[in-house]
């Protein structure tokens, strides 16, 4: 049978929002004097009058605990705009890193804390700071939809070409998350549309993974190229039909683009979308001119699997662009064999009616009467065998 649902293990928002741990009062150590530890209390609560109090009694305000983290970085997680600016205006360091590699603009733009980051930039905040994974600042903005924290972003020289350590750039993150507010300002940029993450999955299959038709339409205009594959071999119209997505689906072929592309199984969308039974996905792909006998390589076609699956309307569809009613898969089974095992007695009359013939021997020497099972089927195969 076609092996299906082999979509590759791309980067997905929630993992960065794995990677970058939300702060909490266990992050101070119990090796930090009390004032230390107090400091790290009052920008967790949002308390300025003791944050200003305790640098009066000659805090740091860069002091770090163990693990790394600032006050500023505790302020600018909770979006304590107040304590940011204190700790700045007593030239805190804005660029200092916990063990992750975080910063204070990371957090404050992965939290949409928009007025946060304004104090941060205003202070000359490296936008392009990186976690130990590659996440920038501009990622998680682009990834949670802070539309105006990335505007802020961009403004300062956010460099969108960025990659985390699995290559995922902010292009990615948005298209993938089906921002299109924020993909339409990256691409305004000198963002590199084609950039393919570690799976090899680009901006482009992300959004038709997900079927984000206005994205994938916006990527198509900008340059995006149609026929990368990701690793498993398939490609952007292949993920979008797998998943169902009319519309994206649809904006693809609107391109010049290969429609019978085909995987690492040789299943074409054509194929793929007889499997599952998407009839309107079908026409527009016949209407596209896809090979309508292409066969995986297990020998499998369109037409086999919609006779499988009894999509009646879909085996319709297919004979009347002329599929070849009696092909056979490596195992010698042919669509009017497949309707018969499974029992999908409309399908088996329509592909008698058609011209398909009973008589023909599977590679174990079965015929689809010999595999049937239902007593109506057996009925419509000992009628045709007779004729």
């Amino acid at each position: 049978m076609l092996q299906t649902k082999t979509q590759v293990n791309y980067t997905r928002p929630f993992i960065l929002l794995a990677i970058i741990a939300l702060l909490s009062l266990t992050l101070v150590s119990n090796s930090l004097a009390n004032d230390e530890i107090e400091f790290f209390k009052s920008a967790f609560s949002g308390k300025p009058e003791t944050i200003n109090q305790l640098l009066e009694k000659g805090l740091d305000p860069d002091l770090q605990n163990e693990e790394g983290f600032t006050v500023l970085i505790v302020a600018a997680q909770f979006g304590h705009t107040d304590i940011a600016n204190i700790l700045l205006e007593k030239n805190a360091n804005p660029d200092l890193q916990n063990e992750g590699g975080t910063t204070a603009l990371i957090v404050a733009a992965k939290n949409g804390h928009t007025t946060t980051v304004a104090a941060l930039l205003e202070k000359n905040a490296n936008v392009n700071l990186q976690t130990n994974d590659g996440i920038s600042a501009l990622m998680v903005a682009a990834m949670s939809e802070h539309t105006m924290i990335v505007d802020a972003l961009l403004e300062k020289g956010a460099d969108t070409n960025l990659q985390t350590k699995d290559d995922v750039t902010a292009l990615m993150v948005a298209s993938l998350g089906g921002h299109t507010a924020i993909v339409e300002k990256l691409l305004v940029k000198d963002t590199n549309i084609n950039t393919q993450a570690k799976d090899k999955t680009s901006a482009l299959y992300m959004a038709a993974q997900n079927g984000h038709a206005d994205i994938v339409e916006a990527l198509l205009a900008n340059g995006a190229t149609t026929d990368i594959r990701a690793i498993n071999g398939n490609s952007a119209l292949y993920i979008a039909v797998q998943n169902g997505h009319i519309e994206a689906t649809k904006a693809l072929l609107n391109k010049d683009i290969n429609v019978d592309l085909q995987d690492k199984n040789e299943a074409s969308p054509l194929i793929l979308a007889a499997l599952y039974g998407y009839n309107e996905i079908i026409d527009v792909l016949l209407d596209k001119g896809a090979y309508v006998d292409l066969q995986a390589r297990n020998g499998f076609t369109a037409l086999i699997l919609a006779a499988q699956g009894g999509h009646t309307a879909i085996v319709n569809s297919l004979l009347e662009k002329n599929a070849s009613i009696d092909l056979q898969n490596n195992d010698g089974i042919t669509a009017l064999m497949w309707a018969a095992l499974h029992s999908h007695e409309d399908t088996v009359a329509l592909l008698l009616e058609k011209g398909a013939d009973p008589t023909i021997l599977s590679e174990s020497d079965k015929t689809a009467l010999d595999i049937a099972k239902d007593p109506g089927i057996v009925k419509l195969l000992e009628a045709a065998i007779k004729k």
